[in-house]
């Protein structure tokens, strides 16, 4: 277990506070030379702290009674959670740059992706079948190209490149909108944990706090500051996307985007961001590997002779994924010769099942 010092017990204790902003609480650890002594006295600040706002005061007379640091402590050791603060050496050199870098972070999960290379994977919760097929190829590449890929664990693009650099045997770093304790969105729980165990959850939010909307664009730059560059897969005209990307170029990030079809209103967004000069087309990994001198390591499929039936069902996928049922029709094959065969050329590399049970070739 970490031992924190008093300052640290400190700066956690106010960051439990409720209902004081970010700014106002920079404000009151700049009101005394020792923040533990201003929240084990605020009395003595109060002329100081009523600068802040009337209700200050009271809630810091409350928070003395509220939190129990033991208790508190006891629960960071249970859930295996770690606090990280500005100025620390393990605390991300990357988000120094930020003017609002959160004073503490906390993470669960390997400590150590935090000072390796990054690339942040991001885009629309509601990727097509071109989106999802994208975000994984390019998170998987660069992941085997020794990344970390960081994202935010939102449905969609982020849930996809997550998981696709976890199936690659690779590292990655989820940015929380909520307390590193909480799961969301739900349907996320299965990926969360294996993040735990085998990346790195992070959150600058107090344990416990919920996923709020606001909290959402606000860890956007997060994702980016601790990212040699952002790649978007598919993103919407309104997409949340459109921040990280703001975001990445302020902080003189590289950004990428994968062009997406025109009539598509889930690629609106990214193609319009192709037309911002700062930001550099990616049609394959390599682009973006070559970009920064490295080389991928894509597994070609070995070369097979594909059967009569293996055929049929590979040129029935030469225009688009379809259904399993679709292809039972198309094919004319029966339910336990495709399932067969399905499964064969799965194996080989030859095509891929996507959820809902639909198929496609690579």
């Amino acid at each position: 277990m970490k031992e924190y010092s008093r300052e640290q017990l400190a700066i956690l204790k106010l960051a439990s506070v409720e209902g004081i902003g970010y700014q106002h609480k920079k404000t009151i650890a700049a009101l005394s030379e020792s923040l533990a002594d201003l929240l084990e006295r605020p009395e003595r600040y109060r002329s100081e702290l009523m600068t802040v706002g009337t209700d200050v005061l009271d809630k810091l007379l409350d928070i003395n009674e509220s939190f129990d640091e033991s208790t508190f402590l006891r629960y960071l050791e249970k859930y295996d959670i770690v606090a990280l603060f500005e100025g620390e050496d393990d605390y991300p050199k990357e988000l120094e740059i930020l003017e609002d870098a959160p004073t503490v972070l906390f993470c669960r999960g390997n400590l150590s992706l935090l000072t390796g290379e990054r690339f942040a994977v991001v885009g629309t919760r509601a990727p097509t079948r071109y989106g999802r097929d994208v975000t994984d190829l390019f998170a998987r590449d660069l992941s085997k190209a020794g990344y970390t890929i960081v994202s935010g664990l939102a449905r969609g693009v982020d849930a996809i490149a997550h998981a696709a650099a976890l199936e690659g045997d690779a590292s990655t770093i989820a940015v929380l909108g909520c307390g590193v304790d909480r799961v969301y969105p739900a349907e996320n729980r299965d990926l969360y944990s294996r993040i735990a165990e085998q990346g790195l959850l992070l959150s600058e939010y107090f344990p416990g706090a919920e996923p709020l909307s606001y909290h959402f664009p606000h860890r956007n730059r997060i994702i980016s500051a601790l990212s040699t560059g952002v790649l978007v897969t598919e993103a919407g005209k309104k997409s949340g996307t459109l921040i990280t990307v703001n975001e990445a170029l302020s902080q003189g990030k590289d950004v990428f985007i994968v062009p997406g079809n025109i009539f598509s209103a889930q690629s609106m967004g990214a193609n319009e961001m192709l037309h911002n000069p700062q930001c550099m087309i990616a049609t394959d990994p390599e682009d973006i590997l070559s970009y920064y001198g490295k080389k991928g390591q894509r597994v070609e499929p070995d070369a097979h002779q594909l059967t009569t039936e293996e055929v049929i069902i590979y040129s029935a996928l030469t225009d688009e994924d379809k259904h399993f049922e679709e292809l039972l029709s198309l094919t004319g094959l029966s339910m336990g010769e495709l399932m067969a065969t399905l499964t064969k050329l799965e194996v080989l590399g030859v095509i891929k099942k996507h959820p809902g049970n639909y198929y496609g070739i690579y």
